[in-house]
């Protein structure tokens, strides 16, 4: 499926699709992956925190630098797609170097596919060889997401610090 669409760096102009989409959310904030911004953040605030984030400025502890993109089509912000520039022990065991989601209306249509295929040739650019993307056991769609995109199933485990059962694919981007 060739969903149409293109990823986008959030500018001011987004601030009513943004607040659509991350509404979207707001019944199961926990399904919101690769938007970090606090929820009650303005346009403003959002977009100056992902241009920092992205330069490696005002990092928080424990954090690396990160690039954000949103999946747009025909101006609706349908996913949110986040590249780690690098990973730390921490982002080994959950998070990867890529975390996205899709909005619940916009889910199914291959959007998260899309965004992910679009997003590996940043990766490169970014000197990531190969790119590390863990998914929840039960969550099917992601799987089959990362799969589309020649991840590679290195292992599943329980984890005791998450109470679930997680995916660890990687996706070589070697040239």
């Amino acid at each position: 499926m060739n969903t149409p669409g293109r990823l986008v760096s959030l500018s001011h102009q987004h601030e009513s699709s943004l607040e659509i989409f991350l509404s979207e959310f707001d019944a199961n904030p926990d399904e919101l992956h690769g938007y970090f911004c606090p929820r009650d953040s303005s346009i403003e605030q959002a977009v100056r925190l992902l241009q920092a984030w992205s330069h490696g400025e005002e990092i928080a502890a424990g954090h690396v630098p990160c690039s954000t993109w949103l999946w747009e089509s025909e101006g609706v912000l349908q996913g949110v797609i986040n590249v780690r520039h690098r990973l730390t022990p921490a982002l080994r065991e959950v998070g990867g170097h890529v975390g996205y989601s899709v909005a619940k209306s916009h889910r199914r249509k291959g959007v998260g596919k899309a965004m992910l295929r679009d997003v590996l040739p940043y990766c490169q650019k970014l000197g990531i060889e190969r790119a590390l993307l863990t998914c929840d056991s039960d969550n099917p769609a992601s799987s089959r997401t990362i799969e589309a995109n020649r991840g590679e199933l290195e292992r599943e485990a329980w984890l005791e610090s998450a109470q679930r059962t997680q995916r660890w694919y990687w996706i070589d981007l070697s040239p």
